[in-house]
C-alpha cells in the first residue's frame, strides 16, 4: 500500500472501515507470533544440483577452496589463548615464563622448522607482547624471534604483520606471520579488549613474495577496509593507520599477491552485471526496486566455512494488497572457480531473502522464496555471457581469488568484490 492508497483510506470512512476488518482479520490470523512482535524473516536456500548443470568436480573445489589458513579467535582477552594453547601442547613448559617459553621454543624451531613449531613460535611471541608494551629485554626476544620466522620464511614464500594498540607502535601489540602454502591467513574477529584498537603497524615480506595486510571494520571481513601492501625483502611501516580506520579494527585478512605480470584485477561491477540483475528482479510480481544491487563478498561463511562467495544482495519494496508495503531484500550467493581447462565458471549456490519486521513478513519471505527459483537460470547463464568473455582475453588460469571493494587503498566492502585473476 502506497502513502496516496493510505491516505485515501484514512479520508474515507468506507475505507477506515476496509482496512480495520482486514487488521482484525490479519490478527487472528496470527494472534502474537514472532511476525507480530515485529521480528525480520530469514530464509536462505541450497540450490539443488542439476545433472544437465555444469558444475565444479571434487577436485576442482578442493583446489579453489584450499587457499585459506585459520586458527579460530587468536584473542579475547591478554595473554590468555597463545599461553593455553603452548602448555597444552607442551605441557614441560607449563611452569616457565613467558620468556623463557620463548627462548625454548626458538630453539625447539631452529632444530626442526616445521609449521607446527613455527605457529607455536608465533604463539610465543603474542604471549609477551599482547599482555602489554614489553620491557627491553622481552622486545629483544621478540624481535630475534620474529627475524628468525622471517629468515625461514625467506626460503619459501612468507608475510608477516605485527599490529599496534597506539600510535608509533605503542601499547600492546598482535604478530601475525603468513607462512607458504595459502593465499589468505584469517583473522575473522579480535575479541575483548583488542576489538577497535589497532593504530599502527608494519608489514614485512620475503624477498621472493608479494602480499599485503588488511584490516576490517567488522567481524568476518565486512565494512571499512585499509589495505597496507608489503615491498618484497624490505619492511613497511605505518606510524599511523589514519583515521578511516584507526580504532575500528575486528578482522583482519593476509592475501598473497602473484607475479604481476599474470595477475588481472576485475571489480565486478564494471562487467555491468547490477543492471541485468535488476530487469531479472523486476519479472517477479509485486517487487519494486528501492535502491541500487550491493555486489559484495560473503568469505567462509558458517553455512559454508570452506567456501567464499560474490554476494548479490538486492534491495526491494514489496507491494501487499490491501496492507501496506513491506521492505525486503533478495540475497544470492555466487560461487566462482577455475575449471582444470583453466576455464572461469561461476554459479548461484545459495539463495534468500530478509523482510522487515511485521505481521506479513513470514509470509512474505515465503512468496519471495517461491518465486527465486525462477530467476536463477537467467542469472546463471548471465554469469556465463560475462564470464564467457574473460579466458579467451587471458589465456588459461591458474586460480582466482578475490580483493574487497574496488581494490582500493581505503573502502567499504559493499563498494564492490575485485575478482583477481592468475594466468597460467
Amino acid at each position: 500500500m502506497k502513502k496516496v492508497e493510505l491516505e485515501q483510506l484514512l479520508m474515507d470512512p468506507e475505507g477506515l472501515k476496509i482496512l480495520a476488518e482486514r487488521a482484525r482479520a490479519i490478527r487472528e490470523k496470527y494472534g502474537e507470533s514472532e511476525a507480530a512482535e515485529g521480528r525480520p524473516a530469514l530464509r536462505q536456500q541450497l540450490v539443488e544440483l542439476q545433472a544437465h548443470k555444469l558444475r565444479p568436480t571434487p577436485e576442482e573445489m578442493r583446489f579453489n577452496d584450499d587457499d585459506h589458513f585459520a586458527r579460530g579467535v587468536p584473542l579475547a582477552e591478554p595473554g590468555q589463548f597463545p599461553l593455553r594453547q603452548i602448555t597444552g601442547l607442551l605441557p614441560m613448559l607449563e611452569k616457565a615464563s613467558p620468556p623463557e617459553i620463548l627462548e625454548q621454543l626458538m630453539a625447539r624451531c631452529r632444530a626442526e622448522p616445521s609449521p607446527a613449531n613455527q605457529l607455536l613460535l608465533e604463539d610465543a611471541i603474542n604471549q609477551l607482547i599482547t599482555i602489554g608494551e614489553p620491557d627491553e629485554r622481552a622486545e629483544k626476544l621478540v624481535q630475534q624471534a620474529i627475524d628468525f620466522l622471517a629468515q625461514a620464511g625467506a626460503k619459501s614464500d612468507s608475510i608477516w604483520g605485527r599490529f599496534y594498540q597506539h600510535a608509533n607502535y605503542g601499547g600492546w601489540s598482535y604478530y601475525l606471520n603468513h607462512g607458504p602454502g595459502w593465499v589468505y591467513r584469517l583473522v575473522s574477529r579480535l575479541g575483548g579488549s583488542y576489538n577497535d584498537a589497532i593504530s599502527s603497524l608494519y608489514v614485512g615480506t620475503s624477498s621472493n613474495d608479494r602480499g599485503m595486510m588488511i584490516l576490517f571494520e567488522h567481524e568476518r571481513f565486512r565494512g571499512r577496509y585499509a589495505c597496507f601492501p608489503g615491498t618484497p625483502g624490505t619492511t613497511v611501516w605505518t606510524s599511523y593507520v589514519g583515521g578511516f580506520i584507526n580504532d575500528r579494527t575486528t578482522s583482519i585478512l593476509a592475501v598473497r599477491r602473484f607475479n604481476p605480470e599474470k595477475e588481472v584485477s576485475i571489480a565486478l561491477g564494471s562487467l555491468g552485471l547490477s543492471g541485468r540483475i535488476q530487469e531479472y528482479v523486476a519479472g517477479v510480481q509485486r517487487i519494486s526496486m528501492r535502491g541500487n544491487p550491493i555486489i559484495t563478498w560473503d568469505m567462509w561463511p558458517d553455512f559454508a566455512p570452506s567456501e567464499r562467495y560474490i554476494y548479490l544482495r538486492i534491495p526491494v519494496r514489496v507491494d501487499v494488497p490491501h496492507w501496506f508495503d513491506y521492505d525486503a531484500e533478495i540475497r544470492y550467493w555466487i560461487y566462482l572457480y577455475v575449471d582444470s581447462a583453466g576455464s572461469l565458471r561461476a554459479y548461484t549456490a545459495w539463495y534468500g531473502c530478509w523482510v522487515e519486521g511485521g505481521v506479513k513478513s513470514d509470509s512474505i519471505a515465503d512468496r519471495i522464496m517461491n518465486e527465486l527459483p525462477g530467476t536463477l537460470g537467467a542469472i546463471d547463464t548471465e554469469l556465463a555471457n560475462v564470464l564467457s568473455l574473460v579466458t579467451p582475453l587471458l589465456g588459461p588460469l591458474e586460480r582466482q581469488y578475490f580483493l574487497p571493494g574496488t581494490a582500493a587503498a581505503t573502502g567499504h566492502t559493499d563498494d564492490d568484490v575485485t575478482i583477481v585473476l592468475v594466468r597460467r
